[in-house]
């Protein structure tokens, strides 16, 4: 059996005033309806991705993580929203054994990866296409993480409130739901660390999660302590997240500790 390789996505994505003003030219009682509901500022088709990150990981049959890279584009780096987008596309498809996972992917991702590739021409890695068909029980090529976890319940969980439950500091999640357009290189900066730490987090959720499930061996801890102390040793995270980082880094390293005692 081959190893397992998960290549973790997220975006980032901004509302775009004049997509919004084009289609209220054309349909203005239609906008005015969804105005009235306050839900024109969350549709997708008038937002533009501004921001993607990819964290690659590879499992072993015995249980071994190995991390093969964190990578991020941004708007500010590299043009626009068809050069970001361009740059996830290939870098998914020099990968072409990852499963892509996201949080929220199928409602989020993969309808602005569509109207991406439908303006710009691009065409998406196989990977995030729609219409598979996998067999029963194989790993799809995108796994929404989130549909994942909702089974067949009603309620949506938020990532934070499952990584809570994990036990991560509550200051890696700080500041999710505040994403403005940036104004400076400094902002930038932010955004770009923002999406790939939304990456890293969704890694260390899905994991653990498929650990219990059975269907991955990973020792936990372990698998933590080493994604904890490869951030900071890359220090791919911003400094906010220097410290809490560092007490995961410790604490799954006393939790192994502790195992052992116990074990001998």
């Amino acid at each position: 059996m081959s190893n397992l390789q998960f290549t973790f996505v997220d975006v980032e994505a901004l509302w775009d005033e004049e997509l919004y003003h084009a289609y209220r030219a054309v349909d203005p009682r239609g906008a005015m309806k969804i105005e009235r509901e306050e839900k024109h500022l969350h549709r997708l088709p008038c937002k533009r991705i501004v921001a993607a990150a990819a964290f690659d990981i590879e499992l072993a049959d015995a249980g071994a993580i190995s991390i093969g890279g964190l990578k991020a584009w941004t708007e500010h780096d590299y043009g626009g929203e068809k050069e970001v987008v361009t740059q996830l596309f290939e870098h998914l498809r020099g990968r072409p054994q990852t499963h892509v996972v996201t949080y929220g992917g199928l409602s989020a991702e993969i309808p602005l990866f569509n109207l991406a590739g439908i303006e710009h021409e691009l065409i998406l890695p196989p990977q995030l296409r729609t219409g598979q068909h996998v067999r029963f029980g194989a790993w799809r090529p995108h796994i929404d993480f989130a549909l994942t976890i909702k089974g067949n319940g009603r309620d949506w969980a938020h990532m934070t409130e499952i990584g809570l439950r994990l036990g991560l500091p509550g200051e890696l999640f700080a500041g999710k739901a505040d994403i403005a357009e940036p104004r400076s290189s400094e902002e930038w900066e932010a955004m770009r660390h923002r999406v790939s730490t939304d990456c890293i987090l969704t890694a260390m959720i899905a994991l653990t999660y498929w650990r219990a499930n059975g269907h991955i061996k990973l020792d936990q801890s372990a698998a933590l302590l080493t994604i904890a102390d490869w951030c900071l040793r890359n220090r791919c995270v911003v400094e906010a997240h220097v410290e809490p980082l560092t007490w995961v880094r410790a604490e799954m390293f006393a939790r192994m500790g502790a195992e052992w005692e116990a074990a001998a």
